[in-house]
């Protein structure tokens, strides 16, 4: 695994006005950024630690990834260059340039976690590195509805193969699907399916920060089924490692942002109260003195977004 990136310098600046206020101090950010990631890439390769796909450039890739930060933003509507650290920043352009991954391609995007900025993998990035790493040729997603008449086989080398799959449109509901698969071709022409219940779908979802409650989930519920499955056919032939989550992020950006930071910003500390002190009044056991903890006030909601497109 490849260590973070620890920049030892930060861009010298009024304490007081943030970076994506000052034309010349974002400006500094952006080069120093850039400059860090891409040193780093230069002396892994150099190395024989990382080869870079053909056709992908690495410094058009991190000024695309720096443009794309700048529409990123927390919770609170703060720019990410402004909350975020610069080690957390560089390290997920590094990850982009590691995987061969584009932000302008939708295949991952950032999130605003407290003052960290997280990497996130899309399915649309899964599916191009499992076509370009692997021997998959193409995956091709379909759900089951109630009613459908579906039957798979085990071959004998323990894969599953599709034997057939008769629907209508009366069977259509996405109320009512039971399950998706993806058929995987590989390039040698051979192909499986992946098969996935909806209880294992949504055993998915629930490991993602809007948990399967998102939008597109209730809306678009079939193309999400879709998605799901084609991640974890590519996972599969990605390998182990990359089968640690079933769906760790909903489909659109900002309801993932929302939702991880509800979840990870710390609440407001409270003294350490003296529960044993025989007293009407509350003490801090620390000083000694009376003290009348404030309620925590409540985290504000985050606002539900408007009618969103399909996702696939």
């Amino acid at each position: 695994m490849e260590q973070p990136i620890n920049p030892q310098q930060q861009a010298s600046q009024p304490s007081n006005v943030p970076t994506s206020q000052s034309a010349t101090a974002l400006k500094r950010f952006q080069e120093e950024t850039a400059d860090m990631v891409l040193t780093r890439v230069e002396a892994m390769t150099e190395a024989g630690e990382l080869i870079l796909p053909a056709n992908y450039h690495a410094g058009n890739a991190v000024k695309l990834a720096w443009l794309y930060l700048q529409t990123v933003k927390d919770r609170n509507d703060r720019p990410a260059v402004d909350v975020c650290t610069r080690e957390s920043i560089c390290n997920c352009f590094l990850e982009m340039v590691i995987k061969g991954l584009s932000v302008a391609k939708k295949q991952c995007y950032f999130i605003v976690t407290g003052n960290q900025l997280s990497f996130w993998e899309d399915y649309r990035g899964k599916l191009m590195r499992a076509k370009r790493d692997t021997d998959i040729a193409d995956v091709f997603p379909q759900v089951i509805y109630e009613g459908d008449k579906f039957a798979y086989s085990v071959d004998e080398r323990g894969q599953y193969q599709l034997e057939s799959h008769e629907t209508s449109l009366n069977n259509i509901d996405i109320d009512k699907i039971v399950g998706a698969y993806a058929v995987v071709v590989k390039k040698d022409g051979s192909r499986h399916i992946e098969v996935m219940t909806m209880a294992q779908i949504r055993n998915s979802w629930q490991q993602g920060a809007a948990r399967g409650q998102s939008g597109a989930h209730k809306n678009f519920t079939d193309q999400m089924c879709k998605k799901t499955v084609i991640a974890r056919a590519c996972k599969v032939e990605l390998g182990a490692a990359e089968d640690d989550e079933e769906e760790v992020r909903p489909d659109e950006a900002a309801a993932q942002r929302d939702a991880a930071q509800q979840i990870t910003e710390p609440l407001p500390t409270t003294p350490y109260i003296d529960v044993t002190a025989q007293t009407s009044e509350i003490v801090d056991a620390a000083t000694g003195e009376v003290v009348q903890p404030e309620p925590i006030a409540p985290q504000p909601q985050a606002s539900k977004p408007a009618g969103r497109k399909c996702p696939l």
